[in-house]
């Protein structure tokens, strides 16, 4: 599916036609925002043959990448960034982007929610609800900027989520409470790993833009990108923490394990030792050797339950005394 927002002759408004869009690309003075969203092979011939892309750009837009990249070619820039889904765990949506001097185009297979968002919001100038229509005036690279701060809105609620969660489960450690946490903690430990190396290399792609020239974004809209950089800054310290936080978790549930396991010993101990009595009196009379006690009849009999349940009683008595419970 494609779609597109044309900022030309001072307004903007939506063009969904290929052959229409290309007519107004090549209007230098225009700024066109191209979304491609599980293109077609006729959408994908359409920027193979209408842009001058490298075909390693061309590659890694239809192929999945496993990590996030930049690339500065002579006259666009590619990149490939990350939106998160996150349920019980985080799922990454690829999003790749071209962007030049009046042109971004963005290039993804699955749906984006705050794609989505920022799209419908800078739509509204058709119908005149806000006045978005500057953002075209200071060029692609503006809403390049508007397209990785949507993404890093997307973020702050994952880490939200996923500090939610541990707190739920710092919780169930202290009640005691089993309910898979081991489970809980490893799916919350590879989330936190996921965000970590995400923000890290994202990050790598603001540094490398904000420090290098290229002819695709503007030294005036580079401070936009630098808030962006202090806000992935702040998230890769936040996760820090977490990960910090996860070994301890794992530590207080192997410390609470070994305590019930010690529990049920110490129980199974004291059951053995009031046992033990009983156990002795009954070997004893069992064996295959004649008792005096043989000759009483019942009376014999009674004497060796009298006999245990006194030597029970005793120790019981003496365990209470010993507090062993």
């Amino acid at each position: 599916m494609v779609r597109s927002l044309i900022y030309a002759d001072n307004k903007i408004f939506q063009e969904n036609e290929l052959s229409n869009i290309l007519k107004y690309i090549k209007k230098k003075e225009n700024i066109i925002w191209i979304d491609l969203e599980s293109p077609t092979e006729n959408e994908i011939d359409f920027l193979i043959d209408e842009f001058n892309f490298h075909t390693i750009s061309i590659e890694d837009a239809i192929l999945p990448n496993d990590h996030p990249k930049v690339d500065l070619f002579e006259d666009y820039m590619f990149l490939t960034l990350y939106s998160i889904n996150i349920m019980e765990r985080i799922d990454l949506i690829e999003l790749n982007i071209f962007i030049g001097k009046n042109y971004i185009i963005t290039f993804h297979e699955e749906k984006i929610n705050s794609l989505n968002k920022l799209f419908n919001a800078l739509n509204k100038t058709i119908n005149g609800g806000e006045s978005n229509g500057n953002v075209f005036k200071k060029g692609a690279d503006r809403i390049l900027h508007k397209i990785l701060n949507a993404l890093v809105d997307e973020y702050y609620p994952a880490i939200e989520k996923i500090e939610t969660k541990i707190a739920i489960l710092e919780d169930k450690l202290v009640e005691e409470r089993e309910e898979k946490i081991m489970e809980d903690i490893l799916e919350q430990k590879k989330n936190v790993l996921i965000l970590r190396k995400l923000f890290y290399l994202e990050r790598q792609i603001l540094n490398k833009i904000i420090k290098e020239k290229n002819i695709c974004i503007k030294e005036i809209n580079k401070t936009y990108f630098r808030d962006i950089y202090d806000h992935f800054v702040n998230m890769q310290e936040t996760i820090e923490i977490i990960r910090e936080i996860i070994p301890s978790l794992i530590e207080t549930y192997h410390t609470m394990t070994s305590k019930k396991l010690n529990k049920s010993l110490h129980r199974l101990t004291i059951v053995a030792t009031i046992a033990l009595p009983m156990l002795a009196i009954a070997s004893y009379y069992g064996m295959n050797v004649e008792m005096p006690e043989f000759k009483w009849g019942i009376w014999g009999w009674l004497f060796s339950l009298f006999l245990m349940l006194i030597s029970t009683i005793a120790i019981y008595i003496l365990l209470k005394i010993k507090k062993w419970f």
